[in-house]
């Protein structure tokens, strides 16, 4: 008797099971803005978009270093280029990740450094992920490293050129937003540093956001750490990406570190949420998380089951409508 009713019991529980996993959830984001790729949102409370996850190091101690462009030397984790544009002509000089094909941006980088990080005549630079101090001098340690810098400070109490200011992409979790242009008016109220179309939906540095890789089943808390290109939307710190794929080592070369791009991520932000964080001293990992996590059950609907469902929902209707964007074959038109 015993065994029919434990049996009976087991059925019921797998049937209800079932019965939940069939359920229908919506995904209920039904506006949507094309800038610089498609963003469904639902009018302030969640941002929502499908892309490949290229990796970001800005703000890892280790990320830049003057004597090694390339990161091949064992002082760098990541290309100069992804620090630096210099033109000629009003053409971008193309950094070839290979050093023997790199020779026209070698060039022009090793003049630029001999002019005490200037411009000579015939050639323009634009530096963006390396620290400025005081006089808008580049941040260079006596050793060469540079200070790679964030646009989200971590320690308003350090100074320009002190490592210590910036957010370390090799600890925290984060994703990055697209900068608002020179010819961009801010939104007033919002953050000058985000891209318009997103400042003017209330979305911040600081903001927390969740990442699910569909391949791995793996899904991350982070938190709006850094701004990038106008024109790219899908960037994650060096943790972050790790954290996705599973993986524990840390990268040792520029090499390394490009390699670990993602092909597709699911990634909701949630706007207004940054004031949650508190002071920059606090931040770590596991408050990040636990922050992100009590964001994604509400927005699941109480539970982190309710919450994937969502997700997969979400991503299901993103795919179908802008497969383009979804797979990063849009990169070219921007």
């Amino acid at each position: 008797m015993r065994r029919f009713v434990a049996l009976l019991f087991a059925a019921l529980l797998i049937g209800g099971s079932s019965r939940a996993a069939d359920v229908q959830v919506s995904c209920t984001m039904e506006e949507t803005f094309d800038d610089p790729h498609p963003v469904l949102h639902d009018e302030r409370k969640s941002l929502f978009w499908v892309r490949p996850l290229e990796v970001d190091a800005d703000g890892a101690r280790n990320a830049y270093h003057r004597d090694d462009p390339h990161g091949s030397k064992g002082l760098a984790i990541e290309y100069l280029g992804n620090g630096m544009t210099i033109l000629r002509g009003g053409r971008p000089l193309e950094f070839v990740p290979e050093e023997n094909g790199n020779s026209e941006w070698l060039k022009a980088y090793r003049s630029i450094v001999e002019n005490g990080w200037k411009a000579p005549a015939g050639i323009e630079v634009d530096i963006y992920g390396i620290a400025r101090d005081k006089n808008d001098e580049v941040c260079v340690g006596k050793d060469g490293r540079l200070v790679s810098s964030t646009s989200l400070v971590q320690n308003t109490r350090a100074a320009a050129c002190d490592p210590a200011r910036y957010v370390d992409a090799l600890k925290l979790p984060g994703i990055v937003l697209p900068n608002r242009a020179p010819t961009e008016k801010p939104v007033n109220g919002a953050d000058p540093e985000i891209a318009p179309p997103f400042a003017s939906r209330g979305v911040s540095r600081g903001d927390l956001a969740v990442v699910y890789n569909p391949e791995t089943k793996i899904w991350k808390g982070a938190f709006i750490y850094d701004t990038g290109p106008r024109n790219l939307l899908g960037e994650g710190s060096v943790r972050l990406v790790l954290d996705l794929r599973g993986q524990g080592d840390l990268p040792a070369s520029g090499d390394q570190t490009n390699s670990l791009g993602i092909t597709e991520t699911h990634v909701v932000v949630f706007p207004g949420t940054a004031k949650r964080l508190g002071p920059g001293k606090t931040w770590t990992k596991a408050k990040i998380q636990a922050l992100a996590e009590a964001q994604f059950r509400k927005w699941g609907g109480g539970t982190i089951e309710g919450a994937l469902n969502r997700l997969a929902t979400c991503a299901a209707e993103y795919k179908a409508k802008f497969p383009a964007s979804a797979s990063g074959d849009d990169d070219d038109e921007n």
